[in-house]
This record gives structure tokens, C-alpha cells and sequence, in this order.
């Protein structure tokens, strides 16, 4: 790619050694690119993605966008450099998490950075589901930007936080708080470092040939994540309570041959949590009357479900210990319903 030649490229594969204070970045990715000054400074990152795939904004359009537009700032910044306040490096094979366990794998992925990070607050008492709302996505004020051109606007909800601040479909985003915008990554960054209470960021933005100052306005509590927005993250896995069971959807050759409609949400449950330190989980859908083989339908009433991993995010960030629900299920061709008794 042309527009990388101008770089020191340096690829990373495993996160092992890797100081996360240096190389800070949404770790749930599955890739992930930061444009850097050698003393640390960040100028954008690039590899967001949504719900819908982990290709959803990735293209060597968007890539090359960004890689030519930073050098202008990187010539800049040669000028006035203000170096990060040094930090201690850090590196997810060193978090207490992770030296706690007796073997350590020699490959830590990405999302390990976040499984470690939940893992000592949970051994700590301290965790809590708001230290898991990482890198919201967009969607969550509002809007969406265009995959190849990423400060591009794609769509915005009527009557939310960034409608109301003015943004419409096609406008191009300059700033969000104080960061100059090229991509998703960088949206949701500055959303990553926003409060979650009631909060207000400023944004500018081009509408044609004017440019256009205003603020997106948030309610307190704005950052707890769409369970369908969240539902792509590896992150989800140590969140709880967890239901105990899995499994992969139906096809649509198995919806006819257990005989329901064409599309209908419904999933094989494959296994049973019975191992591990979510074994009681496992238990206890069994002691639900939940087994290996069942068609789950619907739980809690709910069967509109995008995809197995959106039941998985809905019921952690959406259920609490001791409630009572109600799963409907398939098994031998008979409709059943059996109640499950949410644990943590």
C-alpha cells in the first residue's frame, strides 16, 4: 500500500511483553492499527467495528484515508511536541489476573487485555458491569459513520443526542471534544473517555461549504451498552450472571424439520456449563430442567434475538440474580417450558 511507505510499520501478533499503556486501543478487536509519534503520542487509531461483522469498518479504502491524512499532523507535531506523562509499562502477561493462574499461555490475544482487567476487579470485589462499557459504539448517541470514509456520517436516529446536536446524514466530523475525527476508532475513543452520568461534548462538523459548531448532549446513564451493539465483544464471556448453556442457532433447514418459520430465532443448546468456575451456572440450568439437545425458543418472553451472541449479552447485562424466567424450549417436538432462576 502506497500510502503506508512513509511509515515504520511494526506488526503485532502477540500481546505478551506489550506494554497496554503504550499501545492502548480497544483490545476486544480482532485487528486494530495506531498511527504513532515514537515518544507515544497517538494520533488516531484505526479498526472499529459494529455488531454486524468484524470487516464492518475495515477497508484499504478507510486505511489508506487515514494514513494520509495523519502525516500533515505528524509534521506538525515534530514542530510542538508534547509527549505522554510516562507511565510504569504494563504488559497482560505482568497483570496480578493473570500471574495468579499456574500455567500462562506463551500467545495472549487482544481481548485477554480486557479478560484480565474484569478478572482482578472480580477478585478485588470491585468490579462493576460499568467497567465493562469499553469503546462505545456510535450507535449508542445516535449516529453511525461510513465504512471507506469514516468521518462521514452515514445515519442518524431521529430525536437522539447527535440529531439534536445537528448532525444529519453526509456531514463530515471535523472534532469530537478536543480530537480531531478520521475514523470510528477515534469516535469512540473520545466516547470511551467520556463520563457516563450526564455529560456534554462538543462537535464540529461541515454540512457543505460551512462548518458547523454544536454539542451532543447525554443523559445520565447514556453509556450502558445496547445488548445487541455489545454482543460482538470477547469481553462478554466474564460478564455476569451467565444462563449456564450455549449453542449454536438453527438453520433454516432445521427450523423446517422442527417445524417452525423461516427465520425464527431459535438455538440447539450444544452444551452445559459444567466445568470451570461457572460450573454452578451449568447446575443450575440443569436443575431448571434444561438439557443437551433442547431447541431454546424464547426466554423471558423474548425471541427477536439477532444472533446467539445477542441472547448471550442480553442476559448479562440485562438479568440479576434470584429473578425468575421463563424459557420455552423444543424437546422430541414438544413445547415445554421450565423456569430458571437467574445466579450470579
Amino acid at each position: 500500500m502506497k500510502a503506508a511507505a512513509p511509515y515504520v510499520c511494526a506488526r503485532i501478533t502477540n500481546m505478551k511483553g506489550v506494554d497496554i499503556h503504550t499501545f492502548d486501543f480497544d483490545f476486544d478487536l480482532t485487528f486494530a492499527a495506531l498511527l504513532m509519534h515514537a515518544d507515544g503520542t497517538i494520533y488516531h487509531r484505526y479498526g472499529g467495528r459494529d455488531y454486524t461483522s468484524p470487516q464492518s469498518h475495515l477497508s484499504v479504502a478507510s486505511l489508506a484515508d487515514v494514513l494520509r491524512k495523519t502525516l500533515p499532523e505528524h509534521v506538525a507535531y515534530a514542530k510542538k511536541p508534547t509527549p505522554p506523562q510516562a507511565r510504569a509499562a504494563l504488559s497482560v502477561d505482568r497483570m496480578p489476573a493473570m500471574q495468579r493462574k499456574r500455567n500462562q499461555p506463551d500467545c495472549y490475544h487482544c481481548h485477554n487485555v480486557h479478560d484480565a482487567m474484569t478478572e482482578e476487579l472480580q477478585h478485588r470485589g470491585r468490579f462493576q458491569k460499568r467497567d465493562a462499557w469499553r469503546y462505545p459504539d456510535p450507535r449508542e448517541v445516535g449516529f453511525h459513520v461510513e465504512k471507506d470514509d469514516q468521518a462521514v456520517v452515514a445515519g442518524v436516529e431521529p430525536d437522539s443526542p447527535a440529531a439534536k446536536a445537528g448532525l444529519k446524514k453526509g456531514v463530515r466530523l471535523l472534532t469530537l471534544g478536543t480530537a480531531r475525527i478520521l475514523t470510528m476508532s477515534d469516535v469512540q475513543r473520545v466516547l470511551h473517555e467520556a463520563a457516563g452520568g450526564a455529560d456534554r461534548i462538543p462537535v464540529t462538523f461541515r454540512l457543505g461549504s460551512r462548518e458547523h459548531a454544536s454539542a451532543i448532549q447525554l443523559a445520565a446513564g447514556w453509556k450502558e451498552p445496547s445488548p445487541l451493539h455489545y454482543s460482538w465483544r470477547a469481553s462478554k464471556w466474564k460478564l455476569s450472571p451467565k444462563p449456564g448453556f450455549g449453542g449454536p442457532r438453527l438453520n433454516p433447514g432445521e427450523l423446517v424439520a422442527a417445524g417452525l418459520k423461516a427465520g425464527t430465532f431459535a438455538f440447539k443448546v450444544q452444551y452445559v456449563v459444567t466445568w470451570g468456575p461457572s460450573a454452578h451456572t451449568g447446575r443450575n440450568a440443569l436443575k431448571a430442567g434444561i438439557r443437551k439437545g433442547d431447541v431454546i425458543l424464547s426466554i423471558a418472553g423474548r425471541n427477536d434475538f439477532e444472533s446467539v451472541e445477542h441472547f448471550h449479552a442480553w442476559f448479562r447485562l440485562t438479568q440479576k440474580a434470584g429473578a425468575k424466567v421463563v424459557v420455552e424450549l423444543l424437546r422430541s417436538g414438544k413445547r415445554r417450558s421450565v423456569e430458571l432462576t437467574v445466579v450470579d
